[in-house]
C-alpha cells in the first residue's frame, strides 16, 4: 500500500475497525492471567518480548522500511489517526504489562492491567455508540467511563489475593485517570496508577 493509502486508512477508523481494535486489545488478557500461570521471571521475559516486538513493528512502520508489509494488512486498519506518527497502543500496554509486574505485587499488577485491557475496551465500544453525554474538554462521555468501571470491577472481584475493597478502589482510580488522560496515553497512565494504589495498599494490610 501507498504512503497516501496509508493515511488515508488511518483516517478512517471506523466503528468495525475499533471492534477489531478492541478484540486485539482483550487478547491483552493473557498478560495479567499469564501472571498466575508462569514464574515471575518468565512472565516478565515473555512480556518484555512481545514489547520489544511491537517497539520494532512500529518503528518499522514510522520508519516505512519494506519489512512492515508482513503486518500492515492488519495494521492500517486499527491504528488510530493520532498514533500515526508514534507508538501504538499495543507498543504502550505492552511496556505497561512489564513495568508493572516489574514493580508491583501480582495481585497488584494483575488489577492494573486487567483494569486498563477490560475497562478501556467497553469505554471505547460503548463510548462510540452511545456516548451522548460528552465530559467538558476532554473526549470522553459518562458512558464510557461507566462502562469502563464496570468492565473493570468484573476482574476486580475474582483477581486471587486482592482484597476487594482494593479491587473497588482500583477500578475507581482507573476510571478517574482513563477519563482525565488527554496528554498521557492511557495504556500507560491507568496501570501505572492503578498498579501503584493497589500495590501500597497491599502493603498497608499486610
Amino acid at each position: 500500500m501507498s504512503p497516501s493509502g496509508v493515511s488515508s486508512a488511518l483516517a478512517q477508523l471506523d466503528y468495525r475497525g475499533e471492534v477489531w481494535r478492541k478484540l486485539l486489545h482483550l487478547f491483552a488478557m493473557v498478560i495479567p492471567i499469564g501472571y498466575h500461570f508462569a514464574p515471575r521471571w518468565m512472565a516478565l521475559c515473555a512480556v518484555l518480548a512481545a514489547f520489544l516486538f511491537s517497539l520494532f513493528a512500529d518503528i518499522c512502520r514510522l520508519k516505512r522500511w519494506n519489512i512492515q508489509r508482513f503486518w500492515t494488512p492488519v495494521t492500517d486498519y486499527i491504528v488510530r489517526p493520532k498514533e500515526s506518527g508514534g507508538f501504538t497502543g499495543a507498543t504502550h500496554i505492552l511496556f505497561s504489562g512489564f513495568v508493572c509486574l516489574l514493580l508491583f505485587s501480582v495481585p497488584a499488577a494483575t488489577l492494573a492491567m486487567s483494569t486498563i485491557i477490560l475497562g478501556d475496551a467497553a469505554a471505547a465500544l460503548v463510548g462510540r455508540q452511545w456516548g451522548r453525554h460528552k465530559f467538558p474538554h476532554a473526549d470522553r462521555s459518562w458512558e464510557g467511563s461507566l462502562s469502563f468501571l464496570a468492565a473493570s470491577l468484573l476482574a476486580a472481584f475474582v483477581i486471587p489475593g486482592l482484597p476487594i475493597w482494593i479491587g473497588i478502589a482500583g477500578s475507581v482510580f482507573g476510571t478517574l485517570v482513563e477519563a482525565i488522560s488527554n496528554q498521557i496515553d492511557d495504556n500507560l497512565s491507568v496501570p501505572l496508577v492503578v498498579g501503584l494504589f493497589a500495590h501500597l495498599a497491599l502493603l498497608s494490610t499486610n
